[in-house]
């Protein structure tokens, strides 16, 4: 087990030093050299005047320190695994550090490392310290000039951030670039990128007039699959102008895509560095869902430029204020361009699939939590997706506008500087002359609330009473939680499907459509109603909360085929599959499951006006989901109730998922990808019928030109063990074999796959010829398996808990960033049927026994408390 030291917050403190200028040379040979210069001086609000300079750094050799040019004798200075310490340094001084390291053999792919035949890095959160010494904290900004020298045939290409000031060539067939950042920033954002890479280049003119050339860096071949994110790039630049009226600063702008990448994507500025399935994409490579996701990433990074590098975090304590804030503008972005209610239902499910299990197990924590032992280990949900819920959450209050309106202030008054929460929730405050002390407890304590809601109606006196209530779960440490603000989007309607207007009562009703629950408990009367109405809670999602109110299913079905608002009709029809899915595994068919499935057909009978919402309504919840609502977990019992479900519904809405299912079209439009996504989701039912005529349409589809419906058809045969399936996995396997990020996918149908012997195949999987320890490939095929494969994860014997084990100790040793995200697969053991969960369990104590990272070190301690 790892016994690496826990970081609090309370313990924050100013830098004691601070770093003006800092000058690279890289060097780059069989082995890198790094020469660093650093403008140091000694930070003026920190009192202690002789305190010593203490730098991070881990990974490479010291070849030499000198501070004003004098060379450091090894007296001079002590060294530890990570840290540099020198006793005595003058107020202002210049410090030369040259390191050796070896990126060629760096597989934690943090700091230099190569990624195919290019180097490149990942600095963010303390990767800046793997290349050299240096305060590797987000609080320290400083100017980066960067030269970067290498072979001219091996790396004809060579990057950093901001202005391209100079190059030319060398001898010995070399050659070198100058790079100059005029812009202050923390190490984390360094970036350099060494390779053999073809350009795409397109400019883009600002608001202002400027141009701004945008280039994107690829391998070789790969040049026809950027117009996608090229488009995205510029519409993200537009909307930021027309929304935020932010605009960019640089004249240049560079993403990479990378192979190997422990991340999605990197904001360095003006230097992003990407996972190369959110660059690249075709139509015959890429599904429907893979381009919204470019879009969303590309718009992600893009975003950061302002919120997250002009304006930085002050520690990794606040990490939410750059991720949360730039979550929630890339959502809003992908909801203003490509339709609210659909983007909206895909980020609910989200957060409810992944966040609100982990704010509910070992591993909970704040959005802004109190401490750490590995950092590497809060890029969470909870951080990303809670914390922007929570930003919507101030938007909601505070009204777009002046919502906005505070995020400028924000900007304006922080640039240049790293900041808190508290300094962003300040701008909001002064903006609207609203105290926000409340949203002060969101960031502040773990957990998801439950907001309770009873009604009743009083015909004599016409008023309608709600009655709310809010609670939360215990914190892991026993700490007592604190009420919060929760806004409730509400609406009532009447027997007819109207809506029922309703005047303000501030401060519980400070909008017609809303509630402002601040305290444990409140009532509200609405008057002159003339009959119960129907209500509807929580419209467009507007709290990260638990609800419950006892709907009678008449009431859920009113919902889903009569209200406006897409996502109370989708939440409509998840109660409604959720009721029946209960029911089938408790008793078999009852009330429950006809009263679904008469909603089902009513719906279906409709004339399909938004056939992109239509295939979200009819979605069933995802096994993953499942399992979170179903305590203890039995698998066997849970994937049995699930598929007799995903029968019945077939059976009972064939004629118009027949007919869905045929209009599969594979030209490109967003038009076409709406009835892809019905066409998909209409195939992946009909398939569990087991009729040899929909089996052979699905393996004629899976030889589509077109992705998405190849994917779509290939999903849906996927857990029918017939010889259309086999025949379709093999051809999709000899035709993408070439292709990583398509092969990706293949590894995680087979992953994912319900039949035959699955911890088996998963086994042999990673024997496969075309197995690498790429990211991708290792969340294509074991991250899959624990996700989405719950029969074969949770087998009877513990042999899935025990091989995703066995990979996680071995992964632990090259990358322990992506054996601790595996980990999570192993944390919930007491949430499971005994005696598997002594199984797991006896998996978690046997690593605990090993020498572990301390990224996969915490989470398994925190599992076994």
């Amino acid at each position: 087990m790892s016994h690496a030291a826990e970081v609090f917050r309370k313990d924050y403190r100013l830098p004691a030093f601070l770093v003006d200028q800092v000058d690279l040379a890289f060097d780059i040979r069989e082995r890198t050299t790094v020469q660093a210069r650093l403008q140091l001086r000694r930070n003026p609000a920190v009192a202690i005047a002789d305190e010593p300079l203490v730098l991070d750094g881990r990974g490479f050799d010291l070849l030499e320190v000198a501070v004003d040019d004098r060379r450091l004798g090894v007296g001079d200075y002590q060294r530890t695994d990570d840290r540099l310490q020198i006793a005595v340094v003058p107020d202002r001084f210049t410090l030369r550090i040259v390191t050796q390291l070896d990126p060629e053999q760096n597989t934690t792919l943090e700091g230099l490392y190569r990624s195919g035949s290019m180097l490149c890095t990942q600095c963010e959160a303390r990767g800046f310290s793997r290349i050299t010494y240096y305060p590797d904290r987000p609080d320290v900004l400083s100017r980066f000039s960067v030269r970067v020298e290498a072979d001219a045939q091996r790396f004809p290409v060579l990057l950093s951030n901001g202005n391209p000031v100079e190059s030319g060539a060398l001898p010995d067939g070399r050659h070198y670039t100058v790079w100059d950042d005029p812009f202050l920033k923390p190490c984390y954002l360094f970036a350099l990128v060494a390779g053999d890479l073809a350009c795409i280049e397109d400019h883009y003119t600002t608001a202002s007039g400027r141009d701004v050339a945008l280039r994107f860096y690829v391998d070789h071949g790969n040049e026809a699959r950027v117009p996608h994110a090229m488009a995205s790039l510029k519409r993200a630049m537009r909307w930021d102008e027309q929304v935020y009226g932010l605009e960019y600063d640089l004249d240049l702008y560079m993403v990479v895509a990378a192979r190997d990448f422990n991340m999605g994507a990197m904001e360095n500025k003006g230097l992003n560095l990407f996972n190369a399935r959110y660059v690249l994409a075709s139509p015959q490579t890429a599904t429907d869902a893979d381009y919204d996701g470019i879009e969303s990433v590309i718009a992600h990074e893009y975003f950061h430029n302002w919120t997250g590098n002009r304006v930085t975090c002050r520690d990794w304590f606040q990490l939410s204020l750059k991720e949360g804030l730039t979550v929630f503008r890339d959502q809003c972005f992908s909801q203003d361009l490509n339709g609210e209610a659909v983007h909206r239902i895909q980020s609910v499910r989200q957060l409810r699939t992944v966040q609100f299990p982990e704010d509910a197990g070992p591993m909970a924590h704040p959005v802004r939590p109190d401490s750490y032992v590995e950092i590497n280990n809060f890029y969470t949900a909870t951080v990303y997706e809670k914390g922007a819920e929570i930003v919507r959450m101030i938007q909601t209050l505070l009204g777009r506008d002046t919502f906005i309106a505070g995020v400028q202030r924000y900007l304006r008054e922080h640039d240049g500087s790293a900041a808190t929460i508290e300094d962003f929730l300040a701008a909001h405050e002064a903006e609207s002359g609203r105290n926000l002390d409340g949203f002060r407890r969101w960031y502040s304590q773990p957990g998801t609330p439950l907001v309770t809601i009873t009604d009743e109606y009083d015909a004599r006196s016409r008023v309608y009473r709600l009655r709310l209530k809010q609670s939360h779960a215990p914190s892991p440490n026993g700490a007592p939680k604190q009420m919060v603000p929760i806004p409730i989007r509400f609406a009532l309607r009447d027997h007819d499907g109207r809506r029922i207007s309703v005047s303000p009562q501030p401060p519980l009703l400070p909008a017609p459509d809303l509630i402002l629950l601040e305290d444990e408990e409140a009532v509200l009367n609405v008057p002159d109603i003339g009959s119960s109405p129907n209500p509807s809670f929580l419209l467009g999602f507007s709290a990260p909360v638990r609800l419950q109110f006892a709907y009678t299913s008449d009431q859920l079905v009113s919902l889903l085929l009569d209200e406006e608002d897409g996502f109370a009709r989708w939440e409509a029809a998840q109660r409604l599959m959720l009721n029946a899915f209960f029911e089938l595994q408790a008793s078999g068919p009852g009330d429950d499951t006809r009263a679904l499935l008469d909603a089902l057909q009513r719906l279906a009978a409709r004339p399909v006006e938004d056939r992109a919402l239509l295939a979200e309504l009819l979605r069933m919840p995802s096994e993953s989901y499942l399992a979170s609502q179903v305590q203890p977990l039995d698998a066997a019992r849970l994937t049995s109730a699930r598929d007799a479900l995903r029968l019945r519904i077939a059976q009972a809405l064939t004629g118009p998922l027949s007919v869905w299912s045929a209009a599969a079209p594979e030209e490109p439009g967003a038009s076409n990808a709406a009835r892809r996504a019905l066409a998909n989701v209409s195939l992946w039912y009909l398939m569990s019928t087991r009729v040899n005529r929909v089996l052979d349409i699905g393996l004629k589809q899976a030889a589509s030109p077109n992705m998405t419906v190849a994917f779509g058809a290939l999903t849906a045969l996927n857990d029918i063990d017939c010889p259309q399936r086999e025949a379709a996995m093999d051809a999709f396997l000899q035709r993408f074999r070439h292709e990583p990020l398509v092969l990706d996918k293949w590894f995680a149908l087979q992953a994912g796959s319900a039949i035959g012997q699955g911890v088996e195949r998963v086994r042999s999987l990673l024997q496969h010829p075309d197995f690498t320890p790429n990211p991708n490939r290792l969340r294509a095929v074991l991250g899959t398996f624990w996700r989405e494969n719950l029969r074969a994860y949770h087998r009877a014997d513990g042999a899935g808990y025990r091989l995703l084990g066995d990979q996680i100790a071995h992964l632990d040793r090259s990358n322990p960033q992506i054996a601790a995200r595996l980990c999570d697969g192993l944390l919930g053991w007491k949430d499971i049927v005994p005696p598997q969960n002594q199984l797991l369990r006896a998996v978690l104590v046997d690593l605990s026994q090993q020498p572990l990272s301390a990224d996969v070190g915490e989470k398994i301690g925190k599992a076994l408390l």
